[in-house]
């Protein structure tokens, strides 16, 4: 078992489709069929649900990706332990935030890259339920959204929102919500 064959596994389950996940790995659509078709050779059970297309990953398959997410994450952490150990980290930092904190995300990221500039930063726009769940999955290394209590979390700042309204109220009044 190699671990691109897991890279393409998970890339197939994310997309829930075969050419998209190909296109994500950088591979032709039946050199990553003929992986999976490897992968179930070699585990001895059907992991992807096949019609014409992608239909969904069988009970087996669910459980080959939760161990293929593992697999991935501690080949990840070896190759970040190596890297601080030869002083110089190095690696991608995947970052999930919620649009209201894109702003503020350079407040984390120019710092970061100056100080680890072999590291590369990936920042994506997404919902605080795709945030949870990349997280879950280890599609996600760090996260700027709303807190729930299955994270641990470290405030970074505090938004206050304010009504403003014309001083002249015998005007037609137009409101406006402002962050401050």
């Amino acid at each position: 078992m190699l671990l691109r064959q897991l890279e393409y596994l998970v890339a197939l389950a994310r997309e829930r489709h075969f050419a998209r996940a190909a296109e994500a790995c950088h591979v032709s659509q039946p050199s990553l069929s003929a992986a999976i078709s490897k992968l179930e050779r070699e585990l001895g059970v059907p992991i992807v649900s096949r019609g014409r297309r992608f239909e969904s990953l069988t009970p087996e398959g669910e459980r080959v990706l939760l161990w293929a997410h593992r697999m991935l994450a501690d080949r990840d952490a070896l190759r970040q332990d190596l890297s601080r150990m030869r002083e110089s980290l190095s690696g991608v930092l995947r970052i999930g935030a919620i649009p209201t904190a894109l702003p503020v995300a350079p407040l984390l990221t120019a710092p970061f890259c100056e100080r680890y500039p072999h590291v590369r930063v990936t920042l994506e726009s997404l919902s605080s339920v795709e945030i949870t769940h990349g997280l879950e999955e280890f599609e996600l290394d760090i996260a700027m959204t709303y807190v729930d209590s299955s994270v641990r979390a470290m405030p970074l700042y505090e938004e206050r929102y304010v009504l403003l309204t014309p001083a002249d109220e015998s005007r037609t009044a137009r409101y406006l919500l402002l962050q401050s």
